[in-house]
């Protein structure tokens, strides 16, 4: 069995630019057209395996207010 990992992503930018979309669509291939605002933060997990390696990619979408 290979070694479990944990990569923290984090997506900072203005409001309204798109960061929670590109979480989305990357972790749930999910697209949505409706705008929404994150409130705070917000963070979604993706699982891999990379060369018997699995591998958990934790992205993190802030408000844009930072």
């Amino acid at each position: 069995a290979g070694k479990s990992l944990l990569f923290k992503v984090i997506l900072l930018g203005d409001g309204g630019v798109g960061k929670s979309s590109l979480m989305n669509r990357y972790v749930s291939n999910k697209l949505d057209t409706q705008l929404f605002y994150t409130i705070g933060v917000e963070f979604l997990n993706k699982d891999l395996e990379v060369d018997g390696h699995f591998v958990t990619i934790q992205i993190w979408d802030t408000a844009g207010q930072e």
